[in-house]
């Protein structure tokens, strides 16, 4: 029996079968693809990197070079906060993870940059152009 003669006149059951079954596929896939993340500029390397992931809205500070500097993040929220500072002043190989409290589909913008966490002061020229993501 084909296709379509399963479906009988009405074609429309196919294209709603098949519809539901991209849906199916195509929505978790999406929620995956979400995910960021940015690098330090300073010297070619990635000495801070920040990433952001949106199930569970956790966002990462990563200090990956023992350079005496801290890894930062900087963020914006979608309601017009910001920016916030995430510190990571643990030293090369740590992470620290902020858990973000976002309304599902809120956005955030951040920037991975080096600075000196005694004065809370960035390293100029290290900040990443920035990435938005959303919950």
């Amino acid at each position: 029996m084909g296709l379509l003669t399963r479906f009988g006149p009405r074609p429309w059951r196919l294209w709603f079968v098949v519809g539901a079954a991209l849906l199916i596929a195509v929505v978790p896939a999406m929620r995956a693809l979400a995910d960021s993340s940015q690098c330090s500029v300073s010297s070619g390397t990635c000495a801070a990197k920040a990433a952001f992931t949106s199930y569970g809205e956790h966002l990462k500070v990563y200090d990956r070079a023992a350079d005496g500097h801290s890894a930062v993040v900087l963020y914006w929220l979608s309601d017009g906060t910001g920016p916030y500072f995430g510190w990571n002043p643990n030293g090369n190989g740590s992470v620290v993870d902020i858990d973000l409290e976002l309304p599902e589909g809120d956005w955030i913008f951040f920037k991975a940059c080096l600075g000196e966490y005694g004065t809370k002061t960035l390293v100029s020229g290290t900040c990443s152009a920035g990435v938005t993501d959303y919950a």
